[in-house]
């Protein structure tokens, strides 16, 4: 498969990306760059020379800005009038991460039973982890398809520490993201050499999907989609490798609104 057209569709907008040379999906991305021996065995930052340190900052940073980008578009392609947003806070001092990520596991396998009295995991979650000036840990949630459920319930069921729940009202479709962005965005780029490995978010399973169409065609992209329009468009420098050399590879990108 190869394409120089990505089109990415969700509830509100279809973003474009015109890559200005073909993309073969067999050929090596700039993500894939890291020497097999770093791949293989993960050495510890200050193991790294300086170019090192430098290009894995540059890596996680990208990582998590893509991230950033993956979690707004699920937002939008699962939005509904029932989609409320939550935060859970500890009483103590939770500074280990993977102490406070099974205690969140732990609440939404219970709150799953709550609503759906099932342990089959029906719930419709999307999560950002967020460090507190002490250094402890809290969860931002934001939750689809979600009935009332009282509050006083849901402190029983976090039984940890403070329960902050609310509806989602934006007063148009363009301002989802930004309502992602300002609960979200912090957590996912926080803390990039102690969140290396982990995940910038969590979400479940059933979760819809944006559609994403790759394809070759040199045709404008007025040609390809009637648009009315352009929320937002840039130009920009990528990176491909071909025939084993790392070449650039400028790409257009277009945000186009759903009437």
């Amino acid at each position: 498969m190869s394409y120089n057209r990505k089109i990415i569709q969700t509830n509100s907008y279809i973003e474009v990306y015109e890559y200005e040379k073909v993309i073969f999906t067999q050929d090596k991305n700039i993500e894939n760059t890291e020497p097999k021996k770093e791949r293989k065995k993960k050495r510890n930052f200050d193991e790294l020379s300086t170019a090192e340190q430098n290009e894995r900052l540059e890596r996680i940073s990208k990582t998590r800005k893509n991230s950033r980008w993956e979690v707004m578009r699920l937002v939008d392609t699962n939005f509904d009038k029932r989609t409320s947003f939550l935060t859970l806070t500890t009483k103590e001092n939770i500074q280990d991460r993977n102490q406070f990520n099974l205690l969140f596991d732990k609440f939404i396998k219970r709150l799953n039973y709550k609503i759906f009295n099932s342990k089959k995991r029906l719930l419709k979650y999307l999560a950002v982890l967020e460090k507190q000036k002490r250094g402890a840990w809290h969860v931002h949630i934001m939750l689809f398809d979600f009935p009332f459920i009282p509050q006083h319930d849901l402190v029983r069921i976090w039984g940890l520490g403070g329960v902050w729940i609310n509806k989602i009202d934006v007063d148009s479709k363009e301002n989802r993201g930004r309502y992602v962005s300002k609960y979200f965005e912090k957590g996912i780029g926080q803390e990039l050499l102690e969140s290396y490995g982990k995940k910038s978010f969590y979400s479940s399973r059933n979760l819809k999907k944006p559609e994403v169409l790759k394809f070759v065609s040199f045709e404008k992209t007025e040609n390809i989609i009637k648009h009315n329009e352009v929320l937002y468009e840039t130009e920009y420098s990528g990176k491909i490798f071909k025939n084993g050399e790392l070449l650039e590879n400028r790409i257009k990108y277009k945000k186009i609104k759903i009437d």
